[in-house]
């Protein structure tokens, strides 16, 4: 009985996007960005939804997306979500914690963060399947994305949709991962380059 409802499809949720403005003191500059909260569907190569994957994007009002560097984040896992870089250390916005001594319980200060890279690039935090609000959908499973293979695609996919959707193919593109991430990293760089023809201009570890 489990097997039957593990196969049944799942339904199918309408991509969702929420688009909002914002400003961030960084090095004593005023940076005027965009902050995009999506899901986007993941497509098999049969063209059918596979997943719903969450990410977060920063942009910068006033530059050229053309010529403008593009990093996408991932924390490690494969069972984490990308809070931890996103809220602890690249995001415009960080909470306030007292490492490396414990921490208090809640609340905790949220303030500008002055090592945002988004001085420097945009950026996009990916959640792969099985993180955050990301998940399987329709005939897929969530296990189906919880290989090493599999999660290189998945994410590797999600880089290229995005950048289709976005119009990114001129931006510089860089990959940035931390524990997992970084052997995620490497699987993604190859993956990109021979399977979907884009070339990164670095990856950071």
């Amino acid at each position: 009985q489990k097997a039957d409802v593990e196969a049944a499809p799942k339904e199918i949720p309408a991509e969702q996007t929420s688009v909002t403005q914002h400003t961030v003191v960084v090095d004593g500059k005023t940076i005027s960005y965009t902050a995009t909260a999506a899901t986007l569907h993941l497509l098999s190569g049969e063209g059918d939804v596979t997943g719903s994957l969450y990410y977060t994007a920063y942009t910068r009002n006033d530059a050229d997306a053309g010529t403008r560097p593009l990093a996408f984040i991932y924390n490690g896992g494969p069972g984490s979500a990308s809070m931890w870089l996103h809220m602890g250390a690249l995001g415009p916005k960080r909470v306030v914690v007292n490492d490396p001594f414990n921490n208090k319980p809640a609340p905790y200060k949220v303030e500008d963060n002055q090592f945002s890279i988004l001085e420097k690039s945009d950026v996009v935090f990916i959640d792969p399947i099985g993180t955050g609000i990301s998940k399987a959908v329709g005939k897929a499973n969530n296990k189906d994305f919880w290989g090493v293979d599999e999660d290189i695609k998945s994410v590797s996919g999600f880089i290229k949709q995005y950048i289709n959707e976005n119009n990114r193919w001129s931006s510089p593109k860089f990959i940035l991962g931390e524990s997992y991430g970084t052997m995620r990293s490497a699987g993604v760089a190859n993956y990109l380059q021979e399977e979907l023809g884009i070339a990164l201009n670095g990856i950071i570890l």
